[in-house]
């Protein structure tokens, strides 16, 4: 296991691996990350979000406005950072939320 990863199970015996830091996955890939994570409550805002971003740079260059397809490409540039940035988090909180409790080396998760 790397230096700051973090290894989750559950009570039957299903694992998780979450990465510490910046994932790069949810940074480049997205809805795709999520879905590959089964995260799909994740799914939908991003793929709403992406859509929105998409929108209003597609506006913003037909018509021409400078100062709102610089917005919009700070916005789109900051939702990216943000998902970067949180992704781990993300899926660290909702496994969590499913019962996943941490594995720490050599301490038993559940009674024997």
């Amino acid at each position: 296991m790397k230096p700051g990863s973090t290894l989750y199970a559950d009570g039957t015996g299903r694992y998780a691996y979450v990465n510490a830091g910046f994932s790069w996955p949810a940074f480049f890939l997205g809805p795709l990350w999520a879905v590959a994570k089964r995260r799909w409550w994740w799914l939908l805002p991003m793929l709403c979000l992406d859509l929105a971003l998409s929108a209003g740079s597609e506006l913003a260059t037909g018509h021409e406005f400078d100062a709102t397809l610089l917005l919009v490409a700070g916005a789109q540039l900051a939702y990216l950072m943000a998902r970067g940035w949180y992704g781990n988090r993300w899926l660290e909180a909702s496994l969590r939320r499913q019962g996943y409790v941490r594995v720490l080396p050599g301490v038993p998760s559940w009674p024997a």
